[in-house]
């Protein structure tokens, strides 16, 4: 898109303001938008495309990192503060809002096979974690969980879901509430300082602010470009399968290596997913399809009765290590950045937001930030 710039915009646009500017209305966004609207901010969210339908909504709204014994501290401490407070942020999201995100502690089979073998001090890398995991054989497993074929596997009873795109929908009727003001597929063209303001154009809006946050996900390395940051995130596509099954017929999450199933209280069944790294290409593919089915048969056989009934893909915002940016930006006094949240996003929402109103309000972090400040490059 050629950018317009503000003095090539006309004198018909749209001049609005607000205290706080948050970019993308994924759940990062929304729930700062919530924790600063709940502190008094004038805040305004904006989205290049329909609000909280990104990664976001596109994942299965497992809360937890899948194997977290591949990560570094820095992403297990964010992802542990969120899990801890998520049953108490979904009841005040259905008390506010009237939809129920369904959160539930389902707990997390993770298979061991030849496919994907798990590491043999799982267990005592666990428990140095304060996990109560348990180890099962093939031949526990039929007593335990007779619906899915496999050799052992290792249950992780803290694990719990949600269904993400009703806790987005209750989200964006809170905020709303609250007085945040919301606009859909509008893209942000161009950032910068005027004064002691942010001045924001997307499309044939102009916005001036006191502090601007940029939560967009895969897109928010093209926004911080405009400020001569180069930024290491990137997008990764995943691909999902919905299948309609029974209630009830499946309890827990289930793992195994890349590949999950999540059932919901309707009897809906997610199989994801896919990690392809093919730019912003949104587009799903027979073969990822296949790929997907073949998992669900193998591993839950009542599945092969399940008509598939939906495909899509997402593409979570990538970063290294995994591990996501929450800072202030260096020598951009008002401007804030949160993203390359990659899977967990959805996972570590809750304390995202309240790290961000902490630095936007000039509080002291209840966090120490060091591990996700930014790695600045600037551009020549």
């Amino acid at each position: 898109m050629a950018q317009i710039s503000f003095t090539e915009s006309t004198s018909k646009a749209d001049i609005r303001s607000a205290e706080v500017l948050i970019i993308g209305a994924g759940v990062i966004g929304l729930s700062a938008a919530l924790r600063l609207a709940q502190t008094g901010k004038k805040v305004t969210i904006l989205d290049r495309g329909a609000l909280g339908r990104e990664a976001s909504w596109a994942g299965g709204g497992i809360l937890s990192p899948l194997h977290a014994w591949r990560y570094l501290p820095p992403l297990l401490r964010l992802a542990e503060e969120g899990m801890r407070r998520y049953e108490d942020f979904a009841n005040e999201i259905q008390d506010a809002s009237g939809i129920d995100p369904e959160w539930r502690m389902s707990g997390m089979w993770v298979l061991d096979s030849e496919e994907a073998p798990l590491p043999r001090d799982v267990l005592a890398w666990g428990a140095a974690w304060g996990r109560n995991w348990q180890w099962h054989t093939a031949t526990q497993m039929q007593h335990l969980a007779p619906m899915l074929r496999a050799d052992a596997a290792l249950f992780c009873p803290e694990v719990a879901q949600i269904r993400n795109p009703r806790l987005l929908s209750g989200l964006l009727r809170y905020v709303t509430a609250l007085g945040v003001h919301t606009q859909d597929y509008t893209e942000v063209t161009e950032i910068r300082k005027e004064g002691a303001q942010w001045a924001v154009l997307a499309g044939n809006l102009r916005y001036y602010a006191d502090r601007i946050i940029v939560s967009a996900g895969s897109w928010t390395g093209r926004i911080l470009a405009q400020q001569g940051i180069s930024l290491p995130i990137t997008p990764v596509r995943g691909q999902m399968l919905l299948l309609q099954g029974q209630k009830n017929a499946l309890p827990q999450i289930v793992l195994e290596g890349a590949h999950y199933l999540v059932q919901r209280q309707d009897g809906q069944l997610l199989v994801g997913s896919t990690t392809e790294d093919v730019g912003f290409d949104k587009s799903f593919t027979p073969e990822a399809a296949q790929e997907l089915l073949a998992f669900a048969h193998r591993v839950f056989p009542v599945s092969r009765a399940y008509p598939v009934t939906q495909q899509w893909s997402g593409l979570r915002p990538g970063s290294p290590n995994n591990i996501p940016f929450i800072s202030k930006v260096p020598g951009q006094d008002g401007l804030f950045i949160a993203s390359g949240h990659f899977r967990y996003g959805l996972t570590t929402a809750p304390i995202t937001a309240e790290l961000l109103t902490e630095l936007v309000l000039d509080r002291t972090p209840s966090l120490d930030l060091s591990p996700y400040a930014l790695p600045l490059t600037r551009k020549e």
